[in-house]
């Protein structure tokens, strides 16, 4: 096998999970780079990476933009549309006429100005990738970047357009520039990665700082900024209420009035479900509504809709009205049942084994059944969820956290 070990990949694309608006699915998109593209290079020796990858002490948009221009290959991802990615491919097409591989997962509904481009698609399945097909993918494309390793034809629209145009090159010096990267400050990635870490073992508070300092990289990174917020109201700090304000004034960035992003939605809904919880003042109650109403209505979110279904057994616990008590009563028995027809939906579905929210949507279902009465067929799913949970299942915690619901419901 020839020795490529002195080449470079750079990959245009976006991290964490991200929202196709087209088909309203969530992607994890670092499923796509861990699982499909990094393991390809990686075999043939070549250094793959993305922009959080990059070590640097300035605005990340210089030497991404450097290695667009520099790397040796070029692979951008265009699932669910990314803006940035787009035109980071525009820049690139612009730059090389050859060696850029764009790829997407299969229900990507391109622009009419990328289908003039090859696409090789993949099949995600939201929260992972199937193992036969991330085999099936790496194989076709390890034998793709051989191909133009060895063979350079024009991939660039621009250049096959414009066959006479002569591509830009930087000085000698610049070069050797790009070749000796920062090796004393953190990447994005390794920032991100310790965030995780502290997040999952309940470091709010160190999470928090280290979210915050992964913003100076990314200052309007979506994911950046929800994962900000989450730790932010976990960390009660000072204390419970001024956690919560705090986080509601970091999502302010999102717009959660107006967006359709489910995890932004679910977030502010959570922190204004806890404010009132806290302060007992109704606004935040109906707030909190709105929030997981429009979660679970625009992209039949079981998270939004079972949180929704509780909120209306609180009105009705407060209302003074016999009539509109019943009728909220009603209406919270009716969204259970429709959380229950969206989760077996997806239990039915043919990318359910490969789903990492397994436990939630059993979860999901038996606190539905709970709040309807159905104790039997909540016992049957226990089981299950302790099954699916990997020893992370406690009962008691689980009947804890229902504790609230069935006092609603007894009252």
């Amino acid at each position: 096998m020839p020795d490529y070990s002195d080449k470079t990949c750079f990959v245009i694309m976006g991290y964490g999970p991200k929202k196709d608006y087209e088909t309203e699915r969530i992607l994890d998109l670092d499923k796509t780079f861990e699982n499909l593209i990094k393991p390809v290079f990686d075999s043939l020796k070549i250094k793959c990476f993305r922009a959080k990858d990059i070590r640097h002490t300035g605005v990340i948009d210089v030497p991404m933009y450097e290695w667009i221009y520099k790397a040796d290959i070029v692979v951008a991802d265009l699932s669910t549309l990314n803006s940035n990615a787009l035109y980071e491919l525009g820049v690139r097409h612009a730059l090389k006429p050859y060696t850029t591989i764009v790829i997407s997962e299969d229900q990507c509904k391109y622009p009419f100005d990328v289908n003039h481009t090859v696409i090789e698609k993949y099949e995600h399945l939201g929260k992972d990738i199937g193992v036969s097909e991330a085999k099936r993918f790496k194989k076709e494309l390890k034998k793709k970047v051989k191909a133009i390793l060895n063979k350079q034809v024009k991939d660039s629209p621009v250049y096959t357009y414009l066959p006479k145009l002569i591509p830009p090159h930087l000085d000698d010096k610049r070069e050797a520039i790009l070749k000796s990267p920062q090796k004393n400050e953190p990447t994005l990635s390794e920032l991100v990665e310790d965030a995780e870490k502290a997040k999952n073992n309940n470091e709010f508070k160190i999470a928090a700082e280290l979210y915050k300092q992964c913003l100076r990289f990314e200052p309007n990174n979506t994911f950046l900024i929800q994962r900000l917020a989450l730790v932010t109201y976990k960390s009660k700090s000072p204390n419970p209420k001024q956690a919560l304000l705090k986080a509601e004034k970091i999502l302010k960035q999102l717009n959660p009035d107006e967006t359709t992003d489910i995890e932004t939605l679910g977030l502010s809904g959570a922190i204004n479900k806890r404010l009132y919880e806290i302060t007992n003042e109704e606004k935040y109650l109906y707030k909190s509504i709105k929030y997981y109403e429009k979660g679970f209505y625009i992209n039949d979110d079981y998270y939004n809709g079972i949180n929704l279904a509780f909120l209306y057994n609180v009105l009705a616990s407060i209302t003074d009205d016999k009539s509109l008590s019943e009728s909220y009563y009603i209406q919270a028995n009716l969204l259970r049942k429709k959380v229950i027809e969206i989760c077996e939906k997806i239990i039915q579905s043919k990318g359910f084994v490969k789903r990492e929210d397994k436990h939630w949507l059993y979860q999901s279902m038996a606190q539905a059944y709970l709040g309807m009465g159905e104790n039997k067929k909540l016992e049957k799913l226990i089981p299950i969820i302790e099954n699916y949970s990997n020893g992370k299942f406690d009962l008691d915690t689980f009947k804890k956290q229902n504790k609230k619901l069935i006092e609603l419901i007894n009252r």
